[in-house]
C-alpha cells in the first residue's frame, strides 16, 4: 500500500494527485474527535474544486463555533451564510458557501436544533434539486440529533445521477446513548472512505457496513495501527483511504 504525502494525495498546481474526484460521488471521513477530520476534509474539498471547478459547493456547520471552518472559510473565499437561500450580493460571486445558522442561548437545546435543522434543511434539499453540486456535513452525528437523515438520504440514494453528492463526518460510529444514529448509508454509500486511528471496538463493528466490496477485517487492522502525530498542540491520525470504485487504498502523512 502506498504511504502518500498530503501534495502527493491531492496533488500540487497543475499536477494530480492520487485523490481523483467525480461528480455525485459520495466520502465519509470516520475518526474521532481532534484528529484532524474537519482540516482534511477541507482540503479534499479544495481538490474536487481544482478538479470539478462547475461544481457548487455548500457546507453545512451544525456547531455553534468552529475555529477551523472559520479559518477555511476564509482561504478559499467561501461566503459563511446563517440562512438559505442567502441573501442577495452585488459584485463577484463566492466560489462556495458554509450554512452556518445561528444558535440561540435563549432556546432549549431541542429548540435551537430545530430552528437550525430547519436552515440546513431549505440548504440541502434545494442543492439537491438542482444537482453538481458537494454538500459537506460536519459533523454527522449532530445531522442525526437535528433529524436531517431523511435529507442525507436522499443524497446517497437518488443523488449520484444528479451530480449531488455527500460528504460526511463522523467521529463516533457506533452511535450514542442519547440517540440520533447516523444511517447506514453513511457506511455504505461512498465512493471515498477516509479513515483515521480508531481503537474502539463498538466503532470498528460499524465497518462491516462499509460497501464497494472492502474487506472489513482489513481495514479494522489497519486502523487500529494508524500512527499518531503531534503537530503544536494537536495529535493528528495518519489516515487510510479507500477509493472503492477503482478499488485502490493509500495511507496519507499529515
Amino acid at each position: 500500500m502506498q504511504e502518500l504525502s498530503r501534495a502527493e494525495f491531492f496533488g500540487w498546481g497543475e499536477e494530480p494527485g492520487f485523490f481523483d474526484y467525480r461528480p455525485g460521488e459520495h466520502a465519509s471521513w470516520i475518526y474521532p474527535t481532534q484528529r484532524g477530520k474537519t482540516h482534511l476534509a477541507w482540503q479534499a474539498l479544495q481538490s474536487a474544486m481544482r478538479q470539478q471547478p462547475q461544481l457548487r459547493v455548500v457546507t453545512l456547520m451544525p456547531k455553534a463555533l468552529s475555529p477551523a471552518t472559520h479559518r477555511w472559510a476564509q482561504a478559499l473565499g467561501f461566503r459563511e451564510t446563517p440562512e438559505w437561500p442567502p441573501p442577495p450580493r452585488f459584485g463577484q460571486q463566492a466560489p462556495g458557501h458554509v450554512v452556518w445558522p445561528r444558535h440561540r442561548k435563549d432556546l432549549p437545546a431541542a429548540e435551537d436544533r430545530a430552528q437550525v435543522a430547519r436552515v440546513m434543511r431549505a440548504a440541502m434539499h434545494d442543492n439537491f434539486m438542482k444537482g453538481n453540486c458537494i454538500c459537506l456535513g460536519d459533523d454527522m452525528h449532530l445531522l442525526a440529533l437535528m433529524a436531517l437523515m431523511v435529507e442525507c438520504e436522499e443524497y446517497w440514494t437518488a443523488g449520484a445521477e444528479g451530480g449531488a453528492g455527500l460528504w460526511g463526518a463522523n467521529q463516533k460510529p457506533s452511535g450514542t446513548i442519547n440517540g440520533g444514529a447516523v444511517s447506514t448509508y453513511f457506511y455504505n454509500a461512498p465512493v471515498h472512505y477516509f479513515f483515521g486511528r480508531d481503537t474502539d471496538a463498538r466503532n470498528i463493528q460499524r465497518f462491516s457496513e462499509i460497501g464497494g466490496g472492502v474487506d472489513p477485517r482489513e481495514v479494522a487492522h489497519i486502523v487500529r495501527n494508524l500512527r499518531l502525530y503531534r503537530i503544536g498542540d494537536k495529535t493528528i491520525s495518519e489516515v487510510l483511504y479507500i477509493d472503492a470504485r477503482r478499488p485502490a487504498k493509500a495511507l496519507i502523512g499529515p
